[in-house]
């Protein structure tokens, strides 16, 4: 799934990592690279522990919706 950044419409990278004894995956969501001119670069990278990327800390300020 690719995601998008509202702030700039650049390009997001997201991985998530299951602990075998954790119920949720661990994400990070971060520009592929940080334009210099994104507004939302001070709410980046999110990270968190969350069953879906949307629910992580900011994600409605910095993820597209999803189509």
């Amino acid at each position: 799934m690719i995601q998008v950044c509202q702030g700039c419409s650049g390009t997001l990278y997201a991985v998530a990592t299951k602990d075998g004894a954790a119920s949720l995956p661990t994400w990070k969501v971060d520009h592929d690279h940080t334009p210099p001119a994104c507004p939302l670069r001070p709410l980046l990278p999110l990270e968190g522990t969350a069953a879906h990327i949307q629910e992580l800390p900011h994600a409605e300020h910095v993820l597209t919706h999803p189509a």
